[in-house]
């Protein structure tokens, strides 16, 4: 006698879900640090100020090493230290940190979100599916797996699990939330400076919603109180160190007076895949999510432009990850059955026994991580290169510390330049190409500096280049030349002017030193 086939519960279809997204997530994350053996794109810096700690016995410097230009060891350090107890403990160099740290640390933001998800939605279920579509979006988690992903995956950590906590304690008022808020509360402010920035708009939008009364006020405050007490030793050394200015100085560096309308269009309709299924879903998630007054959501999506331009794509994923939850499980559905003119209930219960949602939801999410593995070979690519690194260890023992670099590299956009940031670490050289660090100092002349460093990128003779150098009163001793990307009108202009000698020179890079 043939046994009938046992239904998934909604527990275990919970379970199956997460595990999903899981393992999809995790594997996603991991591939570009195992590929490429070597930190993705940038975190340069980031290197040069975990083994800053080592030299200062775990003190919290004045400055960074990095580029030699006393850039104010301003930057929120839990990475930092964490990168160089983990190096100084473990059978690991901290080089190789800044590949895993970052993936396995992002990879957990996929389990804080099911969490958060399950709160505001009210429904395992659909925190399990908003996790997996999540962790399985094509280019969402790139910034956050980079090797400087050290401070952003933690920074998005925190940040999903303080909302997290003040979430439950403004919905159950138990005061151990209180603890926990506080906890992660400081913790985003050890991590991240834009991240801080983002919790503490959502904890507010969190009060605002679920709120709203003298009781939750005082938590609030006394969230607040603890995360800065937690965090005070940094910040208040900061501050008696350099005062204010380093902290005033890079809030004038984000992307304020940018497009509100093309931000919101780009987040809407942007997809790194190839089938366009989620900005689909994101259409229908927002009239879903307005139809059924998901007005948090909804809030959530528009608050993260105004508060801080520069991190908002990292930061709205999480509501419109929700909001497609609802329209995958909820809106679809009903949609369907009412072209269909069918009756019956489309409650996610009773989809989880439909054979037909779970065959194309699958297909969906493994169609999802395919997208994923080929956007990973983008980031592969952005890595340093092996003979690009061998140059840096060229010039670091056989050239004088003394004598400014200029790196020419043909990449018009200084901030996504892996060979212009790792330069000064790997070096332990000045390049005046380089602009990590300056947000720090510069302030306002941070976007001049910015302009100045893309027009430098677009010179085709040397002449164009030390006109740049008199122009901006950067002077340099050293050009270096990496040939991928740079125009080969450069390339053979500083080969050809008897102003320069060439020192090194490979398939891959080139470096002269003035006469």
């Amino acid at each position: 006698m043939a046994t009938q086939k046992k239904e998934l519960t909604p527990n275990e279809w919970t379970a199956l879900i997460l595990g999903v997204a899981l393992l999809g997530g995790i594997l996603v994350r991991l591939f570009p640090a195992l590929q490429s053996g070597f930190p993705p794109n940038d975190g340069g810096m980031f290197l040069s100020m975990a083994r800053d700690l080592k030299v200062s016995a775990y003190v919290l410097p004045k400055f960074t090493s990095y580029n030699q230009i006393q850039i104010p060891y301003a930057y929120p350090p839990f990475g930092f230290y964490l990168t160089r107890v983990l190096a100084d403990l473990l059978p690991i160099s901290d080089l190789d940190l800044l590949r895993f740290v970052p993936p396995l640390t992002h990879s957990l933001t996929i389990l804080a979100l099911y969490f958060l998800a399950a709160e505001i939605l009210q429904s395992k279920a659909l925190g399990a599916l908003t996790s997996a579509l999540y962790a399985l979006t094509p280019g969402a988690y790139s910034w956050h797996v980079m090797g400087g992903g050290l401070t952003r995956s933690f920074g998005a950590l925190f940040l999903l699990l303080t909302a997290l906590f003040v979430c439950r304690l403004f919905q159950s008022g138990e005061k151990k939330f209180i603890v926990w808020a506080s906890l992660f509360g400081g913790l985003t402010i050890l991590s991240h400076p834009e991240a801080s920035v983002q919790t503490v708009a959502v904890c507010l939008l969190l009060w605002i919603f679920f709120g709203r009364s003298a009781r939750t006020f005082l938590h609030a405050t006394l969230v607040a109180v603890g995360a800065a007490a937690l965090s005070a030793p940094w910040w208040t050394t900061v501050v008696a160190y350099h005062g204010l200015s380093p902290f005033t100085t890079a809030m004038q560096t984000s992307y304020h007076g940018t497009s509100l309308l093309d931000a919101y269009a780009s987040a809407i309709f942007s997809y790194e895949g190839f089938l366009p299924i989620l900005p689909v879903l994101r259409v229908v998630g927002l009239i879903y999510g307005i139809y059924k007054r998901k007005y948090f959501l909804l809030a959530w999506i528009i608050l993260p432009y105004l508060v801080d331009p520069r991190s908002s794509p990292s930061v709205v994923v999480y509501p419109f990850s929700m909001l497609m939850a609802l329209a995958v499980a909820e809106a679809l559905p009903a949609l369907i059955r009412r072209l269909q003119k069918r009756e019956g209930s489309t409650s996610l219960d009773a989809l989880i026994k439909n054979k037909l949602f779970n065959g194309a939801l699958f297909l969906y999410l493994a169609l999802l991580f395919v997208e994923c593995g080929l956007f990973d070979f983008r980031l592969i690519n952005t890595t340093l290169k092996p003979e690009e690194r061998q140059a840096m260890v060229w010039i670091k023992d056989n050239l004088p510390q003394a004598g400014a670099f200029l790196l020419i590299t043909g990449k018009v956009s200084p901030e996504i330049d892996p060979f212009i940031e790792w330069f000064p670490a790997l070096t332990e050289r000045t390049s005046r190409s380089t602009i990590q660090g300056y947000e720090w100092s510069l302030g306002k002349d941070f976007y001049r500096r910015y302009s100045d460093l893309a027009k430098l990128q677009q010179c085709k003779t040397s002449v164009c280049v030390e006109e740049w150098a008199r122009r901006t009163g950067l002077d340099y001793r050293y050009v270096v030349v990496a040939k991928q990307d740079a125009n080969p009108q450069i390339v053979q202009a500083f080969r050809a002017d008897k102003k320069y000698e060439q020192v090194y020179s490979t398939a891959d890079v080139d470096v002269y030193a003035i006469k």
